[in-house]
């Protein structure tokens, strides 16, 4: 089977990760990322367009998510967050962790429900409170049970390419992300449940076990992934005050033109020169002859 290691990075918030197991492995170890200039002795790194200029972490996730796309080379991998890094050999990751679901990652070891995820992120200011209610409000009407689950941590994800089931679910996951929280722990158990998916869940702590320690977060600049910082509070609304003044000259540009289109379109007298005019056309073809 055709496999690799890959973790994806966008954004520049953070420098890439070495991984000294990679001198363990005969396995690729390949970076997607959105940055050209990228070097690394440990990683194959591949540029890749983001999907979403303005927004990296969610470009992030789509290279994180749709391995069957970007990486369709390969059959199977073992995706690692920039912060994990691995202790053993990958290939020993792939001996003792997969299974026949389909897709093996860990279970979160210290969040008891989905639930606590969410009250968790809101408490911590990860996301926008308002999309985060509006994604909690859909969730209890639709997926309540799912709310009262377990959720999965995942910064390691062990996927075959070719699962029917695994793809669907990641093309799920990604669409919730974007449409709700960018924070992909709270969508997972849902997509998960929509596409008939139930992975394997491992028993492991999540910030230290036999595979792998947690984090390592090197220059990560933290404040930009705070929704309620100041600094990120007012570039949000030095935004939106820019993208409005955008809007309103449009609006003003728009309806100055539609005014004088409508205008025209009234007139009476533009309405009996009409005939006039295209007789006056056909009498200077035939002039023309």
């Amino acid at each position: 089977m055709a496999r690799c290691v890959y973790t994806a990075l966008t954004g520049g918030n953070e420098r890439l990760n070495e991984q000294p197991s990679r001198a363990q492995s005969a396995l690729p170890f390949i970076c997607l990322t959105d940055d050209p200039d990228l070097r690394s002795e440990s990683w194959e790194v591949r540029y890749l367009a983001p999907m979403f200029g303005a927004d990296p972490v969610r470009s992030q996730r789509a290279f994180k998510l749709l391995p069957h796309r970007y990486l369709s080379e390969f059959e199977a991998s073992l995706y690692i967050d920039n912060s994990v890094r691995l202790k053993v050999s990958p290939e020993r990751v792939f001996t003792a962790a997969a299974a026949g679901a389909g897709l093996s990652l860990p279970a979160h070891s210290f969040r008891a429900s989905l639930l606590d995820e969410f009250l968790a992120v809101i408490e911590q200011k990860l996301d926008d409170p308002p999309r985060l209610a509006e994604q909690l409000a859909h969730y209890r009407e639709s997926h309540e049970d799912r709310l009262a689950g377990p959720v999965s941590w995942n910064a390691l994800l062990l996927r075959d390419h070719r699962d029917p089931r695994v793809i669907r679910a990641m093309e799920i996951w990604l669409a919730h992300l974007c449409r709700y929280s960018r924070r992909d722990q709270l969508s997972a158990p849902v997509a998960f449940h929509l596409a008939g998916l139930r992975p394997d869940l491992w028993a492991i702590d999540n910030y230290e076990s036999w595979m792998h320690s947690w984090p390592h977060a090197p220059e990560r600049r933290d404040e930009r992934r705070l929704w309620g910082d100041d600094q990120n509070l007012r570039q949000q609304a030095e935004r939106i005050l820019a993208l409005e003044a955008e809007l309103a000259a449009a609006k003003a540009k728009f309806a100055a033109v539609s005014d004088s289109y409508e205008t025209v379109l009234a007139s009476r007298s533009w309405r009996l020169m009409a005939p006039a005019r295209a007789i006056g056309r056909k009498l200077r073809q035939v002039s023309r002859r």
